[in-house]
């Protein structure tokens, strides 16, 4: 049987049967394309965390270490800081000093308790070949004046960098170092502020009791002038210069 165009219904059907055929292959394909590319996505993405992770888990010493080193970064931004500090250790009086630091020029700590020892103050700072180090004593008008190699300061402050330093953060704000040289070989640092200075600092290790350093930052950037670091009042009458230190090995 012929329509009014001449093509026979078997023919009719058979036709739109093909198209919808080819049109469930062309859905398909679809599909399975979309599936390959989420397929080719999600492994690309569990490629690139992969890499990452190091840089991104907080229990991975590759993020402990990046992170440390942006509090460096915020600690090089500091030119001048005044604080105080308080020292304390297991059955002892508590030490508390005043803090004046400015940056590639000096350090001065001056000492408010105990009683018997305020005023005192001890200046470091960079000199040609070394570091100038002075010990004030007000009380005796004396001035005691020591010249150190760099190489002498850093191995009796043991501050030479040693291998198989482990670096953590169990907080955000929270640092601690292991397997440090010297007396101390793990120091926990808390840090606050927007420079992460350190406000609280526990040094622990081996037969050392353990010694609890707290900061009480007043001032960062305040412009410091050299000259109230090195001021000494009253001005020592007598000076001791105990002899340089030779260079380790020398």
């Amino acid at each position: 049987m012929r329509n009014f165009m001449g093509i026979t219904k078997p023919a009719f059907y058979a036709f739109f049967r093909g198209s919808a055929t080819a049109g469930k292959r062309d859905i398909i394909a679809l599909v399975n394309w979309s599936v390959l590319l989420l397929v080719l996505g999600v492994a690309l993405a569990a490629a690139v965390v992969a890499a990452l992770w190091p840089y991104l888990s907080p229990e991975s010493p590759l993020w402990a270490q990046q992170r440390l080193a942006e509090v460096w970064r915020a600690w090089e931004r500091v030119r001048d800081l005044r604080a105080g500090v308080t020292v304390l250790r297991p059955g002892e009086p508590p030490l508390r000093l005043r803090l004046l630091y400015l940056a590639g020029a000096a350090v001065r700590l001056e000492l408010e308790e105990p009683l018997e020892l305020a005023g005192e103050v001890y200046t470091l700072r960079p000199v040609e070949g070394g570091w100038l180090f002075v010990h004030f004593r007000p009380r005796l008008e004396l001035g005691l004046e020591a010249r150190f190699p760099l190489e002498a300061l850093e191995t009796f402050l043991s501050l030479s960098p040693r291998e198989g330093v482990e670096v953590r953060w169990p907080k955000e704000s929270t640092f601690v170092l292991r397997g440090l040289a010297g007396p101390f070989s793990e120091v926990e640092v808390q840090t606050a502020g927007d420079f992460s200075l350190p406000e609280r600092v526990v040094l622990r290790g081996g037969q050392s009791a353990e010694v609890e350093v707290r900061v009480v930052v007043e001032a960062v950037n305040a412009g410091l002038e050299l000259r109230e670091l090195l001021s000494l009042d009253p001005l020592p009458t007598r000076w001791i210069r105990i002899p340089a230190l030779p260079a380790p090995g020398a």
